[in-house]
């Protein structure tokens, strides 16, 4: 048995696009409360809590993207990506990983992405994972999604390509 390969994706962080959402929720949030406080006192404060709540769930996951990693192991991909996803995936339900070019992904706007699904939004993917079968995926907020194609920004594509293919190539192996 081989050991359990960790790849991070801390590339896929963006600080200024976080900060400038931060920066957007506060300052609507105190101009909501301030116009909503004049007749409905609570619901200014439950509106300002919520928008307290985002923040620092933003925060979390923007913390949780620099620390957090996508564990290889003979058997499984596990995809923790920040506070957002944590999806494990047999190795024998991946079709195929490749670094995807333009023509791999779907173009905005169209059909083509129904079940497709960037796990490092809003980085552009340099790994994308195809399985055999539509999973359904937990989104955040309780939602699910069916999904056979993950996007994802990965700090060391090649490395990780290459041991997600290496693991698949030997598990026929090691099953029989």
């Amino acid at each position: 048995m081989t050991d359990t390969l960790e790849f991070s994706y801390r590339a896929a962080r963006s600080g200024a696009i976080t900060t400038a959402i931060i920066a957007v929720i506060v300052i609507e949030s105190v101009a909501v409360h301030f116009a909503v406080t004049v007749r409905y006192p609570l619901v200014a404060w439950i509106l300002t809590l919520s928008s307290l709540a985002a923040v620092l769930w933003l925060v979390r996951d923007y913390r949780a993207l620099g620390t957090g990693t996508i564990r290889l192991d003979d058997n499984s991909l596990r995809l923790e990506i920040g506070r957002r996803f944590d999806i494990a995936i047999s190795l024998g339900a991946i079709a195929r990983v490749l670094k995807p070019s333009f023509r791999d992904l779907p173009a905005l706007g169209t059909n083509q992405g129904r079940d497709y699904l960037n796990l490092t939004k809003p980085s552009a993917p340099n790994v994308l994972i195809v399985l055999d079968a539509v999973q359904r995926v937990r989104l955040t907020a309780g939602l699910h999604r069916d999904v056979r194609r993950f996007g994802l920004r990965v700090d060391e594509p090649a490395a990780f390509l290459s041991a997600v293919e290496a693991r698949r190539a030997s598990r026929p192996a090691q099953s029989a």
